[in-house]
């Protein structure tokens, strides 16, 4: 499996030889650190998990959001929609009168 970072062993026991640390121990240390460096976080599977999880919340969120405004929406027309109505009737009364 490639390594997500490049990371050159030889290099960093060099110079952890050069600040004074055994090379037995150098080395041990570059390979435990290749080792940490070469194992995957998380997978790219994961992360399409993830997004699906995340676009499945923000879809939930925009649908309950939505239903919202529309009910808040209705309750301040509600009125209005009354007084267009009445207004309307009066109108066709008025007409009516007249005409007939």
């Amino acid at each position: 499996m490639p390594m997500p970072l490049p990371f050159d062993k030889l290099e960093y026991s060099r110079i952890l030889q050069a600040s004074g640390v055994p090379p037995a121990q150098a080395e041990a240390h570059a390979d435990a650190l290749s080792y940490a460096l070469s194992e995957p976080v998380c997978l790219s599977s994961d992360l399409a998990i993830l997004k699906a999880e995340i676009l499945a919340q923000v879809s939930e969120m925009f649908v309950k959001f939505k239903a919202e405004i529309l009910a808040e929406v209705d309750k301040k027309l509600r009125p209005i929609y009354w007084m267009l109505a009445a207004s309307l009737l009066m109108h066709a009364i008025v007409l009516t009168k007249l005409f007939l």
